[in-house]
């Protein structure tokens, strides 16, 4: 949204060239939705082709297979592009045909792009046909709002809430699929690549990150003076958190033990898994799945023996409608307002940006210093990135409630940004509602 009567002079040419953009991109979606058109009208051609063999030869199993190849080589060789591309182009022109109906017609009114389209495809693949109505009509306005990315995220999320067995199934499907494999990619430089189960690689990754920032703190603290007897400190060092990592798991993987000074126990860091479960998951009142680190579902019965293990719960009240988080408790914090601050917004909230909240700073959107208070209603999460461009530019945040933001560019385009749900509802009766008929056992005594 622009008022390019508000538009100062210096960012006149820059606004123009952003609605060039958005003019593009539109057009180049239209264009999409027409190719989707045309590739479900090559499957039905393919079916054609199939009947009329069949017809010239009664009896005869013939299937499609010669048929489809036919079409799918003319239109490779047509278009330049590898066979395997226009298959891809033919199923996901069929699913938002036949299926996703609304999401091709906001593809070709521009709302969506086909990376938006794919992803609402590859997310509701698991799920039987009666679901995918009702999964279209929750990711749809997600997609128009969000980037593909995060798209693709709220689309594992919901359609694991609709049908909680799939993620089950992703789970014994991640199990049997477990392995490491090791690729050359350039002179001297190889790839490990290791499959497997979510929480175990996201333990593993949020392990090697503690161990970087810590050796990297120690590596930066005061260097000692040169030793009088002529020893000259030891030179910084300058290793990316990324080289670090990289070094550190070798460490690991080899000796068994981070190599570092003395001074800095790394062997004392443990992972932190961040898992957000239901009540009633928790409770084994309901086999709906948990999420993982706010960024892929995991199945009950895995969250389940997480939180038995873990060391400190947090409690995070969630309105029944807005789905806002309001609350957090904790049997143990003492920054419990930043914990409701990660609950709320989960990841950086610069529309576009997947910087997780552990990464990010708390801005208070009227500057402290300018009475800004510390409060839900004036801060947000920001990555160091988009925290410093919000303060050495133009660029302005307005908080409209309920964990909603409205960022205004220099070229007086407004983008709103929603708090990201921590659950999101689905149709029929509310979960919560099976609660209130559950048994109870008056001696329990509630963990909170």
């Amino acid at each position: 949204m622009e008022d390019s009567t508000l538009v100062d002079p210096h960012w006149v040419e820059l606004s123009a060239l952003v609605t060039r953009a958005e003019s593009n991109r539109a057009e180049m979606a239209r264009l999409l939705a027409e190719r989707a058109e045309f590739c479900a009208d090559a499957l039905d051609l393919v079916a054609a082709r199939v009947a009329q063999r069949d017809a010239a030869r009664p009896g005869r199993e013939i299937g499609d297979t010669i048929p489809l190849r036919e079409v799918t080589a003319e239109l490779a060789t047509a278009l330049r592009v590898g066979e395997r591309t226009i298959s891809a182009w033919l199923g996901d022109g069929a699913a938002l045909t036949h299926t996703y109906t609304a999401t091709l017609a906001a593809l070709r009114a521009g709302r969506i792009d086909d990376r938006h389209a794919s992803a609402i495809i590859d997310g509701g693949a698991p799920l039987s046909q009666p679901n995918r109505e009702e999964y279209e009509r929750l990711i749809l306005p997600i997609a128009e709002a969000e980037t593909a990315p995060a798209t693709r995220h709220y689309a594992r999320i919901i359609a694991a809430r609709l049908q909680p067995d799939i993620t089950e199934q992703a789970r014994s499907r991640a199990l049997a699929e477990r392995r490491v494999r090791a690729f050359d990619i350039e002179e001297g430089m190889s790839r490990l690549l290791l499959d497997a189960p979510a929480t175990l690689v996201h333990g593993i990754f949020d392990r090697l990150t503690a161990m970087g920032v810590a050796q990297r703190d120690a590596d930066n603290a005061p260097a000692e003076p040169d030793d009088p007897g002529g020893q000259p400190a030891d030179e910084p060092d300058a290793r990316t958190l990324d080289q670090r990592r990289a070094d550190i798991m070798c460490d690991l993987m080899l000796t068994g033990a981070p190599t570092a000074d003395a001074d800095t126990d790394l062997g004392a860091i443990r992972a932190t898994v961040q898992v957000t479960i239901p009540i009633l998951t928790l409770a084994g009142l309901d086999d709906e799945p948990a999420l993982l680190d706010g960024e892929s579902p995991i199945d009950a019965t895995t969250a389940r023996a997480l939180a038995a293990g873990a060391r400190c719960w947090q409690r995070v009240m969630i309105h029944p409608v807005a789905q806002e988080p309001l609350r957090i408790d904790a049997y143990r914090s003492t920054t419990r307002f930043r914990r409701l601050l990660n609950a709320r917004d989960q990841r950086c909230r610069w529309p576009g940006c997947r910087r997780r909240a552990q990464r990010c700073d708390a801005d208070h959107t009227i500057p402290f210093e300018d009475g800004g208070p510390t409060c839900a209603g004036n801060l947000e999460l920001l990555c160091r990135h988009h925290h410093t461009l919000k303060h050495a530019s133009l660029w302005q945040v307005t908080h409209l409630g309920g964990g909603t933001l409205e960022f205004i560019s220099p070229t007086k385009r407004r983008y709103r940004n929603n708090a990201p749900p921590v659950v999101v509802a689905v149709a029929g009766r509310p979960r919560w509602a099976r609660f209130l008929a559950a048994p109870t056992d008056p001696a329990d005594t509630p963990p909170f």
